[in-house]
């Protein structure tokens, strides 16, 4: 059996596209409803993963980044916009994220059923004070041993010395530790290479990529003794 678990963060646990698009919505219908919003999703989503990665790499802050991906995105758009508004659109995205903010459905009993069982750490590709709050906000902190977030670690997913250091702090060997996440390339990859067992979380019951193989998935974070069955392989009554 498991004698640590450790978890992805966002859409994981806290559900972050649901968060995400809510607010885009909303940008969109305030900034761009004379717009395709599928087209506008598509932007917002690669200049996202864009800024996302410079933020990662200390090279913007976050604020900023998040005022440069909407400016690329009304840019390829081909609404001009100047530095007011597009103030303004960042300003609206994150209220309306904050607003939104939510957890994927069963999160919070399942964290608190496996703690009972065995320390849980968050292994997360963003920043600290912005997983540390969605922690604090959504009611999970309790469960939490351990947050190893890139921006601390100096190394992102897939990156195995990012595991190896969330391992080093619960005092746990690889072989002992049983990584779930959403990210195939990210989480499962990662985790695999690092020599941890993985388990995929795949709610939208995509393919399962070939490479690693024999790889257990679930599809849901409930019912929770159904989940750490498959997390410690043993049944919990």
């Amino acid at each position: 059996m498991a004698r640590a678990a450790l978890f992805d963060l966002d859409d994981t646990l806290f559900d972050h596209r649901c968060s995400a698009r809510a607010a885009l919505k909303e940008v969109h219908a305030r900034h761009a409803a004379d717009a395709d919003f599928e087209a506008f999703e598509r932007h917002h989503t690669r200049y996202l993963e864009e800024m996302h990665l410079e933020v990662l790499a200390g090279r913007i802050g976050l604020d900023a980044a998040r005022r440069e991906r909407f400016r690329r995105v009304f840019l390829a758009l081909g609404v001009p916009m100047d530095a007011m508004d597009v103030d303004a659109v960042a300003s609206a995205y994150r209220q309306g994220y904050l607003e939104a903010r939510r957890l994927i459905p069963g999160a919070v009993e399942l964290l608190a059923a496996v703690r009972a069982l065995a320390p849980v750490a968050i292994v997360s590709n963003n920043l600290v004070d912005e997983q540390r709050e969605k922690l604090q906000f959504c009611g999970l902190s309790p469960y939490v041993d351990v947050l190893m977030v890139s921006e601390e670690a100096g190394v992102s997913k897939p990156d195995p010395r990012i595991f190896e250091m969330a391992l080093s702090r619960l005092d746990v060997a690889a072989s002992d530790a049983v990584m779930v996440g959403d990210s195939w390339p990210a989480d499962v990859v990662g985790a695999t290479r690092a020599g941890i067992r993985a388990v995929w979380f795949n709610p939208q019951r995509s393919a399962q990529p070939d490479e690693p193989a024999a790889v257990a998935a679930i599809h849901s974070l409930s019912p929770a003794s159904a989940v750490i069955s498959v997390l410690f392989e043993r049944r919990v009554a």
